[in-house]
């Protein structure tokens, strides 16, 4: 058993990340497009839904993932770019290919996120303009506005950040989530993102989080309905040393 300590800060307690969350027009008034950013080359893992239709970016992230480092994560809501074709695809390497431009990292760097309604076109002209505006926002504490910022039908926020010893190392780490409704293994969330310092294998990072995964969110249901959005992904920046 790891003793540990809760912190604040959620995703941006883990030093060397930064986040923001903003307003980009995709809804009326709350925050629906976040960036969580590591200042140097972190390891990715990932899981996703077992619905056989799956949205275009966890498409495009299966892919991505294949890479040996990433750096970035930005995720909109109010859409889910989800049965949308091969527009959807497009819209989503777009989507990479904007955030590494403002970042200075490589496309294959960037993983892309989308939440909300599913079927209908996504409105590339505001996520465009908003990727800059999120860009500039980067803060290490911009966690908690990402994690307003992901969110759709859900009524509060969810986050949380720790500090645990691993071999004489303070390690940290943090995770933001959503979702409230289509909950049904296997995902039992719909949008996941959790960020560490722990210096880790790439491959061993995925193992990890695939077990972790099966004891918790694949253990939940809400209302019978797997989502076509449903994802954790984690980064891994080594920092701890």
């Amino acid at each position: 058993m790891v003793n540990y300590t809760i912190v604040p800060g959620g995703i941006t307690a883990v030093p060397g990340f930064k986040a923001s969350g903003i307003h980009a027009g995709l809804k009326r008034v709350k925050k629906d497009l976040a960036l969580i950013y590591s200042d140097v080359p972190a390891v990715a893992a990932g899981v996703f839904t077992s619905n056989i239709i799956k949205a275009a970016p966890l498409l495009y992230d299966m892919e991505q993932l294949k890479a040996p480092t990433s750096r970035a994560i930005v995720i909109n809501s109010g859409n889910a770019n989800a049965c949308t074709g091969e527009q959807g695809l497009k819209d989503a390497e777009a989507m990479a290919v904007k955030t590494a431009a403002e970042l200075g990292c490589s496309t294959q760097e960037v993983l892309v996120s989308s939440t909300g309604v599913i079927g209908v076109p996504m409105p590339m002209e505001k996520i465009l303009a908003g990727i800059p505006m999120a860009a500039k926002e980067l803060s290490a504490e911009g966690g908690p506005l990402a994690a307003e910022a992901i969110l759709t039908t859900d009524t509060f926020t969810k986050e949380i950040s720790i500090k645990f010893d691993l071999g004489g190392h303070e390690v940290t780490l943090g995770a933001i989530a959503k979702g409230s409704g289509m909950i049904h293994p296997n995902m039992g969330t719909m949008l996941g993102f959790i960020t560490t310092d722990l210096a880790i294998e790439k491959t061993l990072l995925q193992e990890a989080l695939v077990k972790t995964v099966n004891k918790t969110f694949n253990m939940i249901t809400v209302d019978g309905d797997t989502s076509t959005n449903d994802m954790v992904v984690v980064l891994a920046n080594g920092l701890a040393g």
